[in-house]
């Protein structure tokens, strides 16, 4: 689990670690509980709530991906649009 690891990682550092999850959640619980760990349940779509998320961020990893394409989640959409900044 990538997140887990980074996110583990940065908040043993020190670091404040904000977590963006869309859908359904498989984040390890614990993580959650770490100290300096915002997490927030917004799609890459609401340039408000990412914006939001993002205040104070000096740096971002992105970890989304799908290996198949379900409905609205589409190569496009996850891997191409999620990273394109809105303004």
């Amino acid at each position: 689990m990538w997140v887990g690891n980074i996110a583990r990682a940065l908040a043993a550092d020190g670091h404040e670690v904000a977590l963006i999850r869309a859908g359904h959640d498989h984040t390890d619980p614990s993580i959650q509980q770490l100290a300096g760990v915002r997490f927030f349940r917004i799609g890459l779509d609401d340039p408000n709530e990412l914006a939001r998320a993002f205040a104070g961020c000096d740096a971002i990893a992105h970890c989304a991906g799908i290996n198949r394409e379900l409905k609205r989640h589409t190569y496009q959409r996850v891997h191409i649009d999620g990273n394109t900044p809105r303004r």
